[in-house]
């Protein structure tokens, strides 16, 4: 369906006249005229009705134009096919915005050198055309050359998206012939994570005997001390130690607990693809976090579930399933089991494209900071700050000492 762009109001009526698509039924019909082999050919088709009826230096204009439209499309044919390319990054998985290596191998089979390749389609997550991946300026005659270039990925998920193609459009550029890569292999872009502070304000519901570990809390076994934090309680208060280093010390108490934590990430994309790179990445920060922090969790990406294992496999099946998110993300909203006496915290976004946080606590109250708290993280140059201070640093901030 053709589509015909409205200029402002306040645009002139030349500017108007200018950028209105008049006839947009006619643009099946003079789409070839995009590339500029086509201009060479009306140029050609122009210059023979020129020697025909006009003047003799048409034909001449007509050979030099078809020399040109020749070796325009000749070359570029011969270079994609004596050639075999392959290309394949270092490391298997990257984050984002992290460099990465890229080799490209490149076989010439013939004894003369191949200029002007290029590879694109490796990093590019539309279907349409992207800027060239890899571009090489000459390949050696009868040999394999492998190459090295640093990329940098800017958007989670698994790569090639589709085939990537090896291109050339030498010497004249007014043609690009394209073949697919002998061989590729897949690399991994895990969404960006942001250090985070503090500790998480849930603290579990319910003392075991055994668990992933200790965690801080009002009661239990005594784990150490601690300078004094703004909110803490004053029983918590260890005056002998205060005395002795004429500060406040606070005695820390804590002991396996479990914290029954839900985690929910949705990834239903309402807005543009930007905002839900966002959700994403701060859903990466914060279960990473909670995961090093020995925290069980049940997580649920959309409708996937995920049984974290301990250490850095658990780290990288979170990673790993953030990067099978679609860029665009799901088709429709996920569904998901609620367990009403489970903790949970859950990842959205609003309207704005604002990342929206809800921890609720069903074990929480007044002095848990209630059932329910909202956090929001704005879009914008502050992003980390955000998330770098989004835990508070003790739990019940709110009780004064």
């Amino acid at each position: 369906m053709a589509m015909a762009h409205e200029s402002p109001s306040s645009a002139g009526w030349l500017s108007r006249v200018l950028t209105t698509d008049f006839c947009p039924w006619a643009n099946r019909f003079v789409y070839w005229l995009k590339e500029p082999i086509g201009w060479f050919v009306l140029a050609t088709a122009i210059s023979v009705v020129i020697g025909l009826f006009l003047n003799p230096i048409g034909w001449t204009l007509a050979a030099s134009l078809t020399a040109i439209i020749g070796v325009g499309i000749t070359w570029p044919l011969v270079a994609i096919h004596v050639t075999a390319c392959e290309l394949k990054p270092e490391v298997t998985w990257v984050p984002e915005d992290d460099a990465c290596r890229m080799i490209l191998s490149v076989r010439n089979r013939i004894p003369i050198p191949v200029w002007g390749l290029a590879v694109e389609g490796y990093l590019d997550c539309e279907s349409d055309e992207a800027m060239p991946t890899v571009g090489l300026a000459c390949v050696p005659p009868l040999c394999v050359s492998e190459f090295g270039i640093t990329v940098t990925p800017s958007l989670r998920g698994h790569y090639p998206v589709q085939m990537p193609r090896v291109s050339c459009s030498f010497p004249f550029g007014i043609w690009t012939a394209k073949r697919k890569l002998t061989a590729t292999k897949s690399l991994t872009v895990w969404p960006k994570v942001f250090p985070i502070t503090g500790t998480c304000p849930i603290a579990g519901g319910t003392n075991s005997l055994h668990g992933e570990g200790s965690r801080g809390g009002r009661s239990g076994d005594f784990v150490g001390v601690r300078p004094y934090r703004q909110g803490d309680a004053a029983k918590h208060i260890n005056w002998v130690a205060s005395a002795r280093v004429d500060s406040l010390i606070v005695t820390e108490r804590g002991g396996p607990q479990n914290v029954e934590l839900d985690l929910w990430v949705d990834t239903f994309c309402q807005g543009t693809r930007d905002q839900l790179a966002d959700r994403i990445r701060v859903a990466a920060s914060l279960l990473v976090n909670l995961h090093q922090a020995n925290v069980p969790m049940r997580v649920m990406i959309g409708s996937r579930r995920l049984r974290l294992a301990q250490g850095t496999k658990g780290r990288r099946q979170i990673l790993d399933a953030l990067a099978d998110v679609p860029a665009d993300g799901t088709d429709v909203p996920p569904k998901r089991d609620t367990v009403p006496q489970h903790a949970a915290i859950e990842f959205s976004s609003d309207h704005g494209g604002d990342t929206i946080v809800r921890l609720i606590n069903p074990q929480g109250g007044r002095q848990a900071r209630g059932r329910l708290l909202t956090k929001r993280i704005h879009r914008g140059e502050t992003f980390a700050n955000q998330l770098r201070d989004f835990w508070t640093e003790v739990r019940d901030a709110n009780v004064a000492a």
